[in-house]
């Protein structure tokens, strides 16, 4: 059974009260004289008045703590919704004060950490985690909104590595990362799955569709990336599944545009392959932003 320790502040605070009126009393008998007919009703008002100011007190104090309490709880609210970014937005010297301020450490310390755990090392790039954790905190977005999932690793990336070594293979990686990104615009990420695979979210409208999308993605590859002041060439192929139209689950769509990018690799060169259009493939093409 749980305990309901309001109940036990207000016992505290009418028997404090009772006390301090009773302790009153019994001054205001000792200073001055009162006739003994009148003893028992001066102890009764003064247990009355300590019981309505013990009441008032507990009042005052029980609001105060509720609205404290309540701003905390806001907090975790917010903390389960997985924003760490939640704050207390008060302070002081006194023990709540404190509290605050250990409280706000402790969400600074989450957040740098939750940050780490959702950003690749050697990228920066949001990860699968955090791909999960924004349609998680957005539901229902797939459903109501088109979204371009554009799924695409690099070419024979194997072979870089095992002719230059894995430390410049990493660096194939972060210089392609990086074009990739800053060709990125308003509601579009990029997100580093594992290895040299990626995964380009964008919002679509009537005059951005996923090919536009993957065609703009191929034209970034078109010239070759400055590794260590060398020039290396690096191809890509890439897979395009579509929300609602593909489904609204997103492992379902990663899935179908991985597919995708399978069957773009069957093709010679730069290429990429729409999932809702099967079959279809278009050979690399310079196209206008949208």
């Amino acid at each position: 059974m749980r305990k309901n320790y309001s109940v036990y502040m207000l016992v505290a605070f009418l028997i404090t009260g009772s006390l301090i009126g009773l302790a009153l009393a019994s001054i205001m008998q000792f200073l001055i004289t009162v006739p003994e007919e009148e003893l028992r009703y001066l102890y009764l008002l003064a247990i009355g008045a300590g019981l309505i100011s013990g009441a008032a007190i507990f009042l005052i104090n029980y609001s105060f703590i509720r609205s404290i309490i309540g701003h905390f709880r806001e907090i975790l609210a917010r903390i389960q919704e997985e924003d760490y970014s939640a704050r207390v937005n008060f302070s002081g010297r006194d023990m709540i004060g404190l509290l605050a301020d250990d409280v706000n450490c402790a969400l600074e310390h989450l957040e740098e950490k939750n940050s780490e755990v959702l950003h690749d090392e050697l990228t920066g790039l949001p990860n699968r985690q955090f791909l999960k954790q924004h349609y998680r905190k957005n539901s229902g977005w797939l459903a109501r909104h088109r979204t371009a999932f554009l799924f695409f690793d690099l070419d024979k990336f194997k072979e870089i590595n095992d002719r230059h070594g894995h430390l410049y293979g990493d660096k194939v990686l972060m210089e392609v990362a990086e074009r990739v990104r800053a060709a990125l615009i308003e509601d579009e990420f990029l997100v580093r799955l594992s290895g040299d695979e990626f995964l380009l979210v964008a919002n679509l409208s009537a005059d951005c569709m996923g090919k536009d999308l993957a065609e703009q993605l191929m034209s970034l590859f078109f010239e070759p990336f400055d590794i260590n002041g060398t020039l290396q060439q690096v191809q890509t192929s890439i897979g395009v599944s579509t929300a609602p139209a593909d489904g609204e689950n997103l492992a379902e769509l990663i899935r179908k545009a991985d597919f995708a990018m399978y069957e773009a690799k069957k093709q010679e060169g730069l290429s990429y392959y729409l999932f809702e259009r099967q079959g279809e493939v278009r050979e690399s093409e310079v196209v206008e932003g949208c």
